[in-house]
């Protein structure tokens, strides 16, 4: 009995992970919404439109907080996955570039893989969102971030797209 207790005690513990730096995707729905036009002879023209449930966060990249030399920031974007080919936020990574006096570059690229297939009618894409932690170098007093989406798959060439670039002085309190 009482192993029976320590063994359960240690899977639960086991479970209890820390979700602070974890990539959040979310679904955007939509509705279908029939419209019908007539022309002038008369002839009534349906289709269907869809309208979003949920809203399409812009990508960017904020500072959270910085202490001393450690740097939080939030990534966040969306992206279409509708149709005839299904695309599914597969992680985020960070490539570091080179430190110029006092100035970093950080790349964050989102890796976008694109499945063959068809995705629900229902589904119009996905929200991501991130939080990740950065340990400054002494001397940055300038820090500039990009976001890339780079889509990749088996039947598809990748491609790189920036899709956000800021520049932050965080010598100033932010």
């Amino acid at each position: 009995m009482r192993n029976t207790i320590i063994v359960t005690i240690l899977w639960m513990l086991s479970g209890c992970v820390s979700h602070e730096n974890s990539l959040h995707i979310t679904v955007i729905e939509g509705t279908p919404k029939r419209i019908v036009k007539e022309n002038e002879m008369h002839q009534k023209q349906h289709y269907t439109t869809y309208s979003d449930h949920a809203e399409r966060l812009i990508p960017a990249i904020k500072i959270l907080s910085k202490e001393h030399n450690s740097l939080k920031l939030s990534i966040r974007g969306n992206i279409s996955s509708a149709g005839l080919s299904i695309n599914k936020v597969r992680k985020v990574r960070l490539e570091e570039g080179q430190l110029d006096e006092n100035r970093i570059t950080l790349k964050y690229i989102v890796e976008i893989e694109k499945i063959p297939g068809k995705e629900s009618a229902n589904i119009r894409g996905y929200n991501y969102e991130q939080a990740v932690n950065y340990n400054l170098s002494k001397g940055v007093q300038y820090v500039k971030v990009q976001l890339y989406e780079n889509y990749t798959g088996s039947h598809f060439a990748e491609r790189q797209t920036l899709v956000f670039e800021e520049t932050f002085n965080i010598t100033e309190s932010t």
